[in-house]
């Protein structure tokens, strides 16, 4: 039997380190683990073509054996989002799932867009203050706030020692009990601290989200047209106000975009929030009516081009469209990386005419869920930490949290600033970086899943930037001579490209294709090791057009022998 001096406690991050997003963290005791959410990132710009980004989890794939379940501290979409992957690529038949009624509610609707998953879930509903065995780890749910209800941290009991995820969590509004709980764990003892600190940059304290819903609702009752508002669909608590308020000032509300539609009905039946069946009516239906009687609650705060308010801002939305005098309000910060995005559908929507109201021109129409650099002194203070593994941050997050750590007491060595897959191993003699675990990101385009790698995204940043060239060239196979014209489509690129002007891509391109032929043939006369011929004039043609362009376009010779 392994003693505890002989036992090892690992935490391996397998997303949520130097990014934000995609949060996953791997906590094995004594040779067995659980996976602490399960999230996905959204792609940037030049990820063209990339719907999501989720973790890679192959070593839980390989290590299956091990495995004890999915923690879930909330049901945010880079802790929840990548859970259906997951379940299809695990080959387990029964994967066990702990977390909240909300939590769970919005896992299930994400499976049922895909078939064979839900029969492999355990669900285990969870309460704040209940614990779980999973093998040698005692799992325990801690009520927290942030901006979804039933949100929580995991205190994670071992025979080595305690360790505390934080999940998203800030203090404005948390629970005396769990603050005192919290107090209690720091006079055990935590072994680990694992703090979300993607708001550790901001000084102070974070406000509570009461003011939110006070600022929405003056909104609601001054605009003089219609009124739109984009948050989060997870955000529940700000969706029932704004509904409240409608009601309140004789408006009707409608729910526009796919997760919207599906979340708050989910939210309602679980009994997070409530509202007559008269509060809501359809996007067409809204429509109809006068607009100083209708709100719209719409998705696509963070930007994203697909989603509801980039497509009613570009004039895509085939039931919204934008309206002079709409007051649209943007109740949500960027994401970092998102802010071009989101600065992009702000200047849309201005160009239509709308007043748009956004956390820079009226802070109090957002707060955030993460707690600010004061909290995290407080937290430290509390719980007094033997080891603190920052997560849920950028690179500068993680160093700005290491700073606070140090300066309540915690060792500089003993802050570890990890990567993605490079685990921290813990034993009773102390703790260190360990090596690493397959692990890194895997990407989601369509139906695929980690079919793109970087050579394709690669190739469609090539054709994005700098086009494509497809030569068709039919040899006879007799003689290596050209039967007909060299055709040469080209896209993304300029018809002339010779100063003059008087010759054209196509036609220098057939010239070069010519030449080639001619060299190829040559190389095989004299005796040489002859170059294949699509390479020749790959090579050639992109010459002559980095030449004249500075542009280095995809090219596909496409070569047949008759």
């Amino acid at each position: 039997m392994t003693s505890i001096n002989d036992s090892q406690l690992r935490i391996v991050p397998l997303g949520g380190v130097g990014e934000v997003g995609k949060n996953c963290t791997l906590i094995e005791y004594d040779g067995e683990f659980v996976l602490v959410d399960i999230g996905v990132k959204f792609p940037d710009e030049e990820m063209l073509g990339i719907d999501l980004i989720i973790p890679d989890l192959s070593y839980v794939r390989e290590n299956k054996y091990k495995f004890r379940g999915i923690l879930i501290t909330h049901g945010h979409e880079d802790h929840i989002g990548a859970i259906p992957y997951a379940l299809a690529q695990l080959e387990l038949d029964e994967v066990p799932i702990y977390g909240s009624s909300l939590a769970l509610g919005l896992v299930r609707a994400k499976l049922e867009e895909h078939p064979g998953t839900e029969q492999k879930a355990r669900w285990h509903t969870m309460t704040g203050g209940e614990r779980v065995r999973l093998g040698k780890m005692e799992v325990e749910f801690i009520p927290v706030d942030h901006s979804i209800p039933d949100a929580f941290s995991l205190a994670i009991h071992t025979p080595l020692g305690i360790v505390l995820h934080t999940g998203d969590w800030k203090f404005a509004g948390l629970p005396p009990s769990s603050f005192e709980r919290y107090r209690e764990l720091g006079e055990e003892g935590i072994l680990a601290l694992l703090p979300d600190c993607v708001r550790v940059e901001s000084p102070g304290r974070t406000l509570p989200e009461s003011i939110v819903g006070d600022a929405l609702e003056s909104l609601i009752r001054d605009a003089p047209a219609r009124i739109i508002i984009s948050t989060f669909a997870s955000n529940v608590n700000r969706v029932a106000r704004a509904i409240e308020a409608a009601q309140k000032y004789g408006r009707v509300c409608a729910l526009v975009g796919r997760s919207m539609e599906k979340n708050i009905p989910i939210a309602r039946g679980l009994g997070y929030l409530e509202y007559p069946d008269t509060a809501l009516v359809t996007a067409q239906a809204a429509q109809r009516m006068p607009p100083e009687k209708v709100v719209l609650i719409l998705t696509g705060s963070q930007g994203e081009p697909t989603a509801a308010l980039a497509r009613m801002a570009a004039g895509t939305h085939r039931m919204v469209t934008p309206l002079p005098g709409d007051t649209v309000v943007m109740s949500a910060s960027p994401i970092p990386g998102n802010e071009k995005l989101v600065g992009r559908i702000i200047d849309n929507l201005m160009r239509n005419g709308a007043t748009v109201i956004y956390p820079r021109v009226l802070p109090e129409i957002h707060v955030s869920g993460h707690a600010a650099y004061d909290e995290h002194l407080e937290l430290l203070e509390l719980v007094r930490p033997r080891y603190v593994l920052p997560l849920h941050g950028e690179y500068r997050m993680m160093v700005k949290c290491r700073e606070a750590a140090v300066s309540r007491g915690v060792p500089f060595e003993n802050v570890f600033l990890t990567e993605v897959g490079q685990g921290v191993a813990i034993t009773s003699q102390g703790g260190r970086k360990d090596g690493r675990i397959r692990s890194g990101a895997v990407f989601v385009d369509g139906l695929t899943v980690g079919e793109v790698n970087q050579v394709v995204l690669r190739d469609r940043r090539r054709l994005a930037s700098d086009g494509l060239v497809i030569i068709s060239v039919t040899l006879d196979a007799q003689t290596g001579l050209t039967v007909n014209e060299t055709c040469v489509l080209t896209t993304g690129l300029p018809v002339s490209l010779s100063k003059d002007g008087e010759n054209n891509l196509q036609e220098q391109s057939r010239d070069i294709v010519q030449k080639a032929i001619e060299q190829a043939e040559a190389g095989h006369q004299g005796g040489a090791v002859p170059r294949p011929l699509s390479e020749l004039i790959k090579q050639n043609v992109g010459s002559y057009i980095l030449r004249s362009t500075g542009l280095r376009p995809l090219i596909i010779p496409i070569l047949t022998e008759i």
